[in-house]
């Protein structure tokens, strides 16, 4: 099967004639032309379907392009329809095949000035509907498949919203999230997840599998002002069937956004993998990697929005934006990193704490873990010890591991828990050195994981995990399982099973 999934290129079709407000494009004459769906027509194979559109001042309309292997069966302008018929199987050598592409109708006003309407057909090639398990973040696996979710629910309780648009704000390849389209009537935001190449030493494509990546979608009222995100995650395996049980509790086997556990391999991209988003606690927003495992130069990852335009997040403080520091900013710029208030704890709240954010016990509307988990409470790692075997081990052994093992004590089982370290309260900065202020010099790593609970010693802060590898000397290598940490800092998150 031919990998012909693209996203959706905004640009071309505002820059054709006329169609970015499809309406007049002279002083004197009015006329529209556009397709009542226009972000995405979804249907079976061998199907045919009638798609409506609107028009005005319109004398004649014709097919200007159509994707291969789909026929146009009847233009109907009385009725103001266009009946297609879908291919009848999907591409192989010898059917020439466009799964998904672009359909145009060029229309002509009675003085001969044409528009032109632009759609995009699919092939439903497999369906998942998640609309019903509404939440903040979805766990995506399954590749060549389009997928449905609920815009209108914050996180998973009953408060509604009713979004009046949708996008891709971000995604972590530009072809991730592809053929998006919201419908305002219910409420659902449609993308499709294709796939990406295996290939063997001979570069001969052997095989294909779920491309990995993170993405976040922004619903906003007539206003564009922001209502509610959603991180969406794509990953290559199952994280229900791979989670790990533990005496306190089921634990994913990788961390919020990664895309699997390197386990203690030290392959550079094993590593970088298990790296997962980094979130400010109490906030459901994540925000991305480093460029590499390395953390070279304190870049973040590359990420692009529905355009393929380059985008970065933002890091933002009072002195920028006099509304910056409160729980409305925050979750209305869900792409800016808000930096710590030195006169409030270095909390990214300026005025005052809310410690129910994030709840110990249950699920918090703002929790960021898909449905069926949640951010583990304040204190389950104290269950937890480092690996002894890996705690004695030479140095050369382990510093390329990037992390440990924790071992539970009731029962021995072990999770490997990368040291992906954090991003700064202070500035955003991503880093996971060590530095003692010895004369050794620092290098990698720490590692940085929320918990539900508040400070233990000072309750302005949150209560995290933190273990470190001490180039010292083995024998000062550091688990904390409750270690206080300021809330406008940036750390891993390992969802617990509810």
């Amino acid at each position: 099967m031919k990998t012909l999934f693209r996203g959706i290129i905004f640009a071309l079709v505002s820059a054709m004639l006329c169609t970015s407000v499809l309406s007049s494009c002279t002083e004197n004459e009015e006329y529209d032309l556009l397709f009542d769906l226009p972000g995405q027509i979804v249907t079976e194979f061998d199907a045919t379907i009638v798609v409506p559109f609107s028009s005005r001042n319109i004398a004649s309309v014709t097919v200007s392009s159509i994707p291969d292997g789909w026929t146009v069966e009847k233009v109907d302008l009385v009725a103001r329809t266009i009946t297609i018929k879908a291919p009848k199987a999907f591409a192989d050598d010898e059917n020439d095949i466009e799964e998904n592409g672009l359909l145009n109708l060029r229309g002509y006003t009675p003085a001969g000035t044409s528009i032109l309407a632009s759609s995009y057909l699919s092939l439903l090639n497999q369906h998942v509907d998640l609309s019903d398990k509404y939440s903040n973040s979805y766990v995506i696996s399954q590749k060549n498949t389009r997928y449905t979710i609920d815009l209108t629910h914050k996180g998973e309780s009953s408060e509604t919203i009713k979004p009046y648009g949708a996008y891709v704000a971000w995604q972590t390849s530009e072809d991730l999230l592809n053929y998006s389209s919201y419908d305002d009537a219910t409420g659902k935001f449609t993308f499709f997840i294709g796939n990406e190449e295996i290939k063997d030493d001979d570069d001969n494509v052997i095989d294909t599998r779920v491309p990995d990546g993170n993405a976040l979608i922004i619903a906003y009222d007539d206003d564009a002002n922001t209502l509610w995100s959603w991180h969406v995650w794509v990953t290559g395996s199952d994280v229900e069937a791979s989670a790990i049980k533990t005496s306190v509790g089921t634990f994913m086997d990788r961390n919020l956004g990664a895309y699997h556990n390197s386990n203690g391999s030290m392959k550079a991209d094993d590593i970088y993998r298990s790296y997962g988003m980094y979130y400010q606690w109490g906030r459901k927003e994540p925000f991305v990697r480093p460029v590499d495992y390395k953390f070279s130069g304190d870049n973040d990852q590359a990420l692009n929005n529905y355009l393929g335009s380059t985008v970065k997040i933002h890091y933002v403080n009072n002195e920028d934006n006099e509304e910056v520091g409160t729980e409305a900013y925050a979750m209305e710029n869900p792409m800016s990193y808000v930096l710590g208030s030195k006169d409030n704890a270095y909390d990214w709240i300026y005025s005052s704490h809310n410690d129910n954010l994030w709840t110990s016990g249950a699920k918090s509307v703002n929790d960021p873990c898909p449905r069926g988990w949640r951010v583990p409470d304040g204190d389950v790692f104290e269950a937890f010890d480092i690996d002894e075997a890996e705690d004695l081990d030479a140095l050369a052994n382990v510093r390329n591991m990037y992390g440990w093992h924790i071992v539970d004590k009731a029962t021995g089982v072990k999770m490997f828990m990368p040291g992906a370290g954090r991003r700064s309260f202070e500035n955003g900065a991503l880093t996971n050195v060590n530095n003692y202020g010895y004369e050794n010099v620092p290098m990698p790593w720490t590692g940085y994981y929320w918990t539900a609970g508040i400070g233990v010693d000072d309750k302005t802060k949150a209560r995290s995990m933190f273990f470190d590898l001490n180039t010292t000397r083995a024998v000062n290598n550091r688990y904390d399982s409750a270690k206080d940490m300021y809330r406008a800092n940036g750390m891993q998150i390992r969802c617990v099973r509810e």
